[in-house]
């Protein structure tokens, strides 16, 4: 029997169709789960099967089949029926792609129920093969080249916990897998339309694939990709984790932009990949889908190398789910369109009490106090986060900014309107970030805090002793497409 390693987790969503692959990693995965967990194992997966509504007959008989194999395993089985033709016209896409995101749509939508982070997948060494052979035919760069990874993100769902698609049969070739179900005596059912030579991988796999055994003997080409899909993932591991950090260093505010000076600086192998981080952030913070569904394609990365290259004020550039790159002063920024429509602050004052405050701006704002000192927030969904002395005068205010707004800040007072500028917050941020004031007499309070701005002196973060925690985060959750 296959070496067989199931990653640690509560509980597990298997991908079943039926075929010989997934026959085998449920038959696997439910008897590591009872070694593992003993009978009580049996309830620690489930199996996933989506009905396409393309082969009838043959697409009922295997749907039957796997409510027969799951009954015998004594395993949950959860199906759902799409019509995967007309998905795929409304879409304006092809029937492979439309069939591949309403799968995933549906693992991640029963995972999310289920409270499930993980789920399994039969791809194998033959399908990773099929997938290098048909990026280097678009031409792909090194991240093609990787294949199918072993572990990739499935993306972040209502509940916010992070969803992993793992194939623990990656290192198997088909000839291993139908081998290893022989010994096992799994009976499986077969798509026919993978017999036929219809579509791209298809014909990879039935005409390129046998002359390239020919050539280099049997399995060798599946063993010689997975050697080089491993080199190019530690090539492209390097080079993200290298563009992650620049990322990370760049003089910009927050995580919503790059300097230019960055983009043009770097090599064009890191400042692609800078923009990349910069838009997968962008999509994270916002709750716009997951990394996997939307991307970066090389011509939108060229257009943003040449966006900023010119470096035209306020000039920009549309992104798929509806996100917006704009140049402004030394920066590129990335956010949703829609943000500029987002309303400002009220022109009231707002009593900031110990909790959490929503705001119709799009931000929250929470106030802790601890006997001891606190660190400051962090999280892909903290714009800012302060920590104060605990005799603060309360209710701390937050308001909009206003025409004339002055903040005492190293010793001089400085005009509030001058500070945003000199830190290149964002235009269309910068009326709707909560400032938040004391109330000491003033009518509207005078500022304390405008979060990644500006602290206002005599007021610094205590080493010992109670403090006051203010954090700013972003409120707003699956904003509309």
């Amino acid at each position: 029997m296959l070496p067989f390693t199931l990653p640690d987790s509560p509980s597990y969503a298997v991908a079943f169709s039926g075929g010989a692959d997934s026959r085998l990693l449920l038959e696997l995965t439910v008897r590591a789960l009872l070694e593992r967990l003993g009978e009580e194992g049996r309830s620690h997966v489930i199996a996933l099967h989506l009905h396409h509504g393309i082969r009838g007959e043959e697409a009922d008989r295997d749907l039957a089949f796997c409510e027969r194999v799951c009954k015998g395993l004594g395993v949950e089985l959860i199906s759902e029926r799409v019509d995967i033709p007309a998905m795929a016209e409304d879409m304006g896409e092809s029937t492979e792609t439309a069939a591949r995101k309403a799968r995933y749509g549906f693992f991640g939508r029963v995972m999310d129920q289920r409270n499930i982070g993980i789920l399994l997948t039969a791809h194998h060494a033959d399908d990773n093969l099929e997938t290098v052979l048909a990026q280097l035919i678009r031409g792909s760069g090194t991240r093609g080249m990787r294949g199918i990874p072993t572990t990739r993100l499935l993306g972040y769902w209502t509940d916010k916990q992070i969803k992993l698609v793992h194939r623990p049969l990656l290192d198997f070739t088909k000839r291993d897998i139908l081998a290893a179900c022989e010994e096992l005596g799994l009976d499986y059912v077969t798509d026919s339309t993978n017999l036929e030579s219809d579509c791209t991988r298809n014909r990879i796999r039935h005409a390129v694939i046998p002359e390239l055994e020919a050539i280099a003997g049997q399995d060798a080409p599946q063993r010689a990709a997975a050697r080089m899909a491993h080199a190019a993932e530690e090539d492209e591991d390097f080079l993200w984790y290298q563009a992650e950090q620049s990322v990370g260093r760049t003089e910009a505010p927050g995580r919503e932009a790059v300097a230019l000076s960055d983009l043009e600086h770097f090599s064009p192998s890191l400042s692609k990949r800078m923009l990349m981080v910069l838009y997968r952030n962008v999509l994270r913070l916002y709750d716009r889908g997951a990394e996997t569904e939307l991307f970066l394609s090389s011509s939108h990365l060229k257009a943003l190398l040449e966006l900023g290259r010119k470096a035209v004020p306020e000039s920009g550039l549309d992104l798929p789910g509806g996100i917006r790159a704009v140049v402004r002063r030394e920066f590129l920024y990335m956010f949703p369109a829609e943000e500029v429509n987002l309303p400002p602050m009220p022109d009231e004052p707002i009593p900031l009490t110990e909790g959490t405050t929503l705001l119709a701006s799009g931000f929250s704002v929470t106030v802790e106090y601890a006997d001891t000192p606190l660190p400051p927030v962090t999280g892909y969904d903290v714009y800012a986060s302060a920590v104060f002395p605990a005799e603060l005068p309360t209710p701390l205010l937050a308001r909009k900014r206003r025409e004339g707004d002055v903040i005492l800040s190293h010793g001089m007072h400085k005009k509030l309107k001058k500070i945003l500028n000199e830190k290149d917050i964002p235009p269309h941020l910068r009326d709707r970030v909560p400032l938040i004031c004391l109330p000491d007499g003033e009518a509207d309070g005078s500022p304390l805090w405008y979060p990644n701005a500006a602290y206002r002196d005599g007021y610094p973060a205590p080493t010992v002793g109670p403090c006051l925690r203010v954090t700013v985060r972003y409120a707003r959750t699956r904003l509309p497409m």
